[in-house]
């Protein structure tokens, strides 16, 4: 498990809370998804294709971190 995260990392992490709908689901771009699919920790957000497109939401685990990166 990866013990801390990059710069781009926070930032995707900021803009899927900030970007979420009501499920907490965002949506992913084609081209960005398999980067994210790679190196983005799978103990903090969950990405899936759909029929529509791709998304992305933050697992538990990453909506605490998000949460506790606001008192940073």
């Amino acid at each position: 498990m990866q013990k801390k995260l990059d710069v781009s990392q926070k930032h995707i992490l900021n803009l899927i809370k900030h970007d979420a709908d009501a499920d907490g689901w965002a949506d992913v771009s084609e081209q960005l998804f398999p980067v994210l699919l790679k190196n983005m920790p799978k103990e903090l957000f969950l990405f899936e294709e759909t029929a529509d497109g791709y998304r992305g939401r933050l697992t538990e685990e990453g909506n605490n971190v998000a949460s506790a990166m606001a008192w940073f």
